[in-house]
């Protein structure tokens, strides 16, 4: 089964995310550069942080969405209200 693709924003989010970790895990001395941590290790690690924060992002949006996306109010709808018995 093929990985999924991932949304722009998602990306764009773990990249950022890597940059930070890759920052934060590269040791530069006189002598050379050294990291203690895999890059592989630190992009596998943005993604799971970039969907994690994706997921909640969804969920915290899912309560601002419309409840009924189908309902179309139409003129028909609206004279009726105002007609009188």
């Amino acid at each position: 089964m093929a990985d999924p693709a991932y949304k722009p924003k998602v990306r764009d989010l773990a990249a950022s995310i890597y940059a930070g970790l890759v920052e934060r895990a590269v040791a530069i001395t006189p002598n050379g550069v050294s990291m203690g941590t895999s890059a592989e290790n630190l992009a596998k690690l943005s993604f799971k942080l970039a969907d994690a924060f994706q997921a909640v992002e969804d969920a915290l949006n899912a309560e601002h969405l419309p409840k009924n996306p189908g309902f179309k109010l139409g003129v028909e709808d609206i004279a009726s209200w105002s007609k009188t018995p």
